[in-house]
């Protein structure tokens, strides 16, 4: 049997108040009652004690003035049940039921008076013995009826309002109540349907609560669960993506690359042994070329893999001309400018030589594209090291292009993201795991209307 939260918060303490709010209003109802009742008995019995022990005549009009004070009617008998004064109307019939012995008259109320019926009317009769005093007061007896009706309309009006009271504050409480019990429900609610959607795959966060109590810290860590899980998700598909990829590509790359040196051997022994094509450019350009396609195809085969080559001290500066001369004529192939500023002094990291030229291409070749796209400027690109230090060394790459669209800007350097339609999104990847490798970092921004990559590497200690 499911047992909701609500119920369980609303149940017990509903009943608890409840019950102390009915006990608390029976009490406060009956105490009100009991004093009006005595009220009105004492009131009635000092008239009644005036009466009895009056030292004038109960006439007619003394009856009537006591009947207005006190609310109750007076018949007065003589001795023998002669009928002498009354405050009422009463027929032949309600006179011999006043003569009667009270044991004949009707039952009990709860304060020992009897009721009788009079006129259509329910009153509590009560005998009282008036003594003879003198001879013009003679004895008898004097009988008080007290309308019944006018009673409980005193004992309710005594009891209605603590009974008002009660029944108020129980709905008050109750509201109250469930008012509570339905702001503390209704976030567990939204926290279940966030976990449910969490093991749907949604890793959506749901919006904190204003209030800050137990169940905000909650839905916090509930939010940084599925954000971390939604970070883990697309790790795991990066991963397979990755992992696809190498599987699907590695034999045509190792194929490609195969082709690729057949041809750069071919080229250089032709060059070796042809004297016509000795001094040509374009033997250069195509041997340039395959050295470039080599590289490219090096790199697809080094995705995903850890490197093993040990590091050595190389010089960064000789590192990055030998990648420039790969890519000059890719620039002037495209009328980009290729700007280069050698460092004034030698530049030391320890790393892997290939790695670094690989990087260098990967920036370079990224911002000839982007800067060869340009129809209102002059296209061009600058490859320098601006200073960092003792400690630090950097190689920079700016271009004159207008810089990465705003939905990959900041998304630039993982796999699989680029912003031009025929990309592959790995070039820059690669270049982060490249600098990763080397205990650095890379970075870009926009600098005087150009794109600037900025990769900075620990400095080799001469």
């Amino acid at each position: 049997m499911r047992w909701p939260i609500q119920i369980q918060l609303l149940l017990p303490v509903l009943s608890v108040v409840v019950m102390a709010i009915v006990l608390a209003s029976a009490v406060s109802a009956y105490m009100g009652v009991e004093h009006a009742r005595k009220t009105q008995d004492e009131n009635l019995r000092r008239v009644v004690a005036t009466l009895s022990e009056a030292r004038f005549p109960l006439s007619e009009p003394v009856l009537r003035q006591m009947s207005g004070l006190s609310g109750a009617d007076f018949v007065f008998f003589a001795l023998g049940d002669v009928p002498q004064a009354s405050t009422l109307r009463l027929s032949k019939d309600d006179l011999e039921l006043l003569q009667r012995p009270a044991a004949d008259r009707g039952p009990k109320t709860p304060d020992t008076n009897h009721t009788v019926l009079i006129s259509g009317r329910v009153y509590l009769c009560q005998r009282v013995p008036v003594r003879e005093r003198d001879p013009f007061l003679p004895a008898g007896s004097l009988i008080v009826l007290y309308p019944q009706d006018r009673w409980w309309s005193a004992v309710r009006q005594a009891a209605y309002p603590a009974l008002m009271a009660g029944a108020a504050a129980v709905i008050a409480v109750i509201l109250v109540t469930t008012i509570l019990s339905h702001r503390f429900v209704r976030p567990i609610h939204r926290l279940g349907n966030q976990a449910a959607a969490i093991a749907r795959g949604d890793f959506k966060t749901v919006p904190l609560s204003r209030r800050n109590d137990e169940i905000r810290d909650l839905t916090l860590s509930i939010n940084q669960m599925a954000l971390q899980l939604g970070r883990y998700e697309n790790e795991v598909r990066l991963n397979e993506r990755l992992r696809t990829l190498g599987k699907l590509g590695a034999a045509v790359a190792h194929q490609l690359r195969n082709a690729a040196t057949g041809g750069l051997m071919a080229i250089e022994l032709h060059k070796r042994h042809c004297s016509a094509g000795a001094g040509k450019e374009s033997l250069d350009v195509a041997l340039r070329q395959l050295h470039l396609m080599e590289s490219y195809l090096q790199r697809f085969l080094m995705l995903g893999q850890a490197r093993t080559a040990p590091f050595e001290t190389v010089s960064l500066a000789a590192a990055v001309e030998d990648a420039l001369d790969l890519i000059r004529p890719a620039c002037a192939h495209a009328g980009v400018e290729l700007i280069y500023s050698k460092p004034d002094a030698p530049i030391l990291v320890h790393g892997d030589p290939d790695a670094l030229r690989q990087l260098t291409v990967n920036l370079a070749l990224n911002a000839a594209e982007a800067a060869g796209g340009q129809q209102n400027r002059p296209a061009k690109i600058v490859v320098d090291f601006p200073p960092m230090g003792e400690d630090r060394a950097a190689l920079r790459v700016r271009d004159s292009g207008p810089g990465p669209a705003g939905d990959v800007a900041q998304r630039l350097f993982e796999p699989f993201v680029s912003g031009k339609p025929e990309g592959a999104g790995l070039g820059l990847f690669l270049a982060r795991q490249v600098a990763e490798a080397h205990h650095g970092t890379i970075h870009w921004r926009r600098e005087n209307d150009m794109t600037c990559f900025t990769v900075e590497f620990p400095r080799c200690k001469s």
